[in-house]
């Protein structure tokens, strides 16, 4: 009966079911079910040590197959495809042990065994088959259309193909291309875990709240919305000054990254590691400008909105300036809703189900805590933040029960179902790689389908009042997000340059984007630190422009929703489920008639954030 949870009929109609009211001891996790939400390692990955490093080796052998085809890789199609095949077993055997490494160590950052041996086999892995791109670099693009004549199976590989001949002007000598594989760990991964250990050692203080000692760090989201502001101003306080204090170490590990990323990049024939990662999600610094050009047009909206908020919140605390600490104090006459992990799953299940059968199954098996996918619990030596790898699971670093903490339940079960959905229908999750922004905005997309479900069932006016205003403040984030992917590209560009030589240089480029983008870097000098409240930079380095893209994108899909559910529904699904056999592009044209290339591609969405904005202020 493992699904049994899930066939439960959970009707927000009854929010005295679904809804708790706000305050500090609402227990996300009642009794004793913080057991429920963790990961079942053993029983999704390897059952003890022993098949773990089976499993590397296993991946080994892999790497060894794969290298048999050196010298070989475009002889003939049949010696591609097999090529092909080999990169595919590998594939999969490395993104499991990716995800297990990733898992342990979030979990417990003390435990850093699996993560670490990850990386030393990464380094080993990629320094041997790193000839493989540099013989298919080769492939003329006739050549490879003839091979798939003879050999119909490599149809299914050619965007993979073609992804790394596009590439072959930056493509180095097989000799170089396996010592930067050899190098790897050391060049890319030790400052996400210096960044990691400046949390890890800071004993955080405590602040007392109705009687209890809430974490300025662990607990700094539920802090944010006390009702009692000396609370809030007083953890914002110490956590930004905690930013202050270790801001010269965390600068120098992203310094180091970026000034080493950029290297590689010219070396690579790249003007700056930006421009690579844009390259490689077929873009250009062009581009992307006039995708910021855009969205700074469309600044007024954004900052009418902060106004109008600051207004709204004045009145409502009846203090004389809203300040930063206060921005997630709900309208007044709003009541936030809480659920339990139990009660969001089953909100998640039931929302979701709109998408269609497939999709429902696939969401009802994956987050039953029987099957011990996902991983809920706060406490202490877990990293921040949230994230899943490919269809194996998703961690969370603690959740509380918000709306924002079910939106990011939603979010990260996106990502597992697509690469599910892609798995089911090619036999390997390595078709569900493909641009990040188009992974991001099916992730996105869930969020705004559980929304829009919460605002159709439920019947409290205080609630859907609190709900409409999350939902409009969701879709403002667009600023918030295209202001951190600016600092990013703006940070690469003038390391570049050296302007940049320590936290100062980072202080000066968040303030300058932030004052542009953001009225409440004007009040507040302790924004300039802001660049160190996500790990994004340090651990996914240029990774924050795909979010821009991607919101636009679930933006774009849920205004298609809702005008024609079942129909959206249905191209939508054939769509994530398809993976990528070409390029992103021409999928979002051939499945949903959607270009991103046109100028006016965000006028829909600028329309839709207007409308709904218009919606709320009439509700205060």
């Amino acid at each position: 009966m493992k699904f049994q949870l899930f066939l439960t009929v959970f009707l927000l109609m009854s929010t005295s079911i679904a809804f708790a009211q706000e305050n500090l001891s609402f227990e996300p996790f009642p009794g004793n079910q913080k057991e429920r939400y963790k990961f079942k390692l053993q029983k999704n990955f390897y059952k003890d040590d022993a098949a773990w490093k089976a499993e590397m080796d296993k991946a080994r052998e892999a790497a060894k197959k794969l290298e048999n085809f050196k010298g070989h890789v475009c002889e003939n199609s049949k010696t591609l495809y097999e090529a092909m095949e080999a990169k595919r077993g590998l594939y999969d055997i490395m993104a499991l042990l990716e995800a297990y490494g990733a898992y342990t160590v979030a979990i417990n950052t003390e435990n850093r065994i699996a993560q670490e041996g990850f990386e030393k086999l990464k380094s080993e892995v990629e320094s041997k088959t790193s000839f493989f791109k540099t013989e298919l670099k080769l492939l003329a693009i006739d050549i490879l259309k003839a091979f798939i004549k003879e050999e119909p199976r490599l149809q299914k590989y050619e965007y993979a193909i073609m992804d790394v001949v596009r590439l072959a002007p930056h493509v180095l000598s097989a000799e170089q291309e396996s010592v930067l594989g050899a190098l790897y760990a050391d060049l890319y991964m030790w400052q996400p875990n210096l960044f990691q250990k400046l949390f890890d050692r800071f004993n955080f203080p405590a602040i007392e709240v109705d009687g209890k000692h809430l974490n300025v760090f662990i607990d700094f989201e539920g802090l944010m919305r006390s009702t009692k502001r000396e609370a809030r101003e007083q953890a914002f306080t110490m956590f930004y000054s905690f930013f202050a204090q270790h801001a010269d170490l965390a600068a120098f590990g992203l310094r180091q990254l970026m000034k080493t990323l950029n290297s590689l990049a010219k070396l690579r024939g790249y003007e700056t590691f930006y421009h690579q990662s844009l390259f490689e999600m077929y873009s250009s610094h062009e581009q992307i400008d006039a995708l910021y050009s855009a969205i700074e047009r469309a600044l007024p909206l954004y900052h009418d909105y902060q106004k109008w908020r600051m207004e709204e919140l004045k009145k409502d605390l009846k203090i004389p300036e809203a300040k930063f600490f206060d921005i997630e104090m709900p309208p007044k006459g709003a009541k936030n809703p809480r659920f339990t992990g139990e009660t969001g799953i089953q909100l998640l299940c039931d929302a979701l189900s709109g998408l269609g059968a497939t999709y429902s199954v696939e969401i009802k098996k994956f987050l039953s805590p029987e099957e011990g996918h996902i991983d809920l619990v706060g406490g202490p030596k877990r990293q921040q933040g949230a994230f899943c790898n490919g269809c194996f699971g998703f961690y969370m670093d603690n959740f509380q029960g918000y709306i924002d903490d079910v939106s990011t339940m939603a979010h990260e079960s996106g990502h597992n179902i697509h690469y599910q959905l892609a798995k089911n229908k090619n036999g390997s999750i390595m078709f569900g790689d493909g641009p990040n922004y188009m992974t991001e905005s099916f992730a996105m997309f869930n969020e705004w389908v559980v929304r829009d479900y919460l605002l159709n069932h439920e019947k409290d006016s205080a609630v859907q009042k609190a709900l409409s205003w999350h939902a409009v403040n969701e879709m403002m984030y667009l600023w918030e997000l295209a202001r951190r992917a600016k600092f990013e590209m703006i940070s690469y560009d003038r390391i570049a340059t050296d302007e940049i030589k320590d936290e100062k240089g980072f202080n000066k480029a968040c303030t300058d984007i932030g004052r542009t983008y953001d009225l409440y870097f004007q009040k507040h000098p302790e924004l300039q630190y802001h660049w160190m409240r996500k790990h994004h930079y340090w651990s996914v380095p240029g990774y924050y422009i795909n979010y821009v893209l991607a919101h636009s994108l679930a933006l774009t899909y849920f205004d298609r929703y809702r005008k024609d559910p079942k129909g959206f529904s249905e191209k939508y699904i054939a769509m994530v489920s398809n993976g990528f056999d070409r390029p992103a592009t021409a999928l979002l044209k051939d499945f949903l008639g959607i270009d991103i290339g046109d100028p006016k591609f965000l006028d829909g969405v600028f329309k839709l954030i207007t409308t709904e904005f218009e919606k709320l202020k009439k509700l205060s």
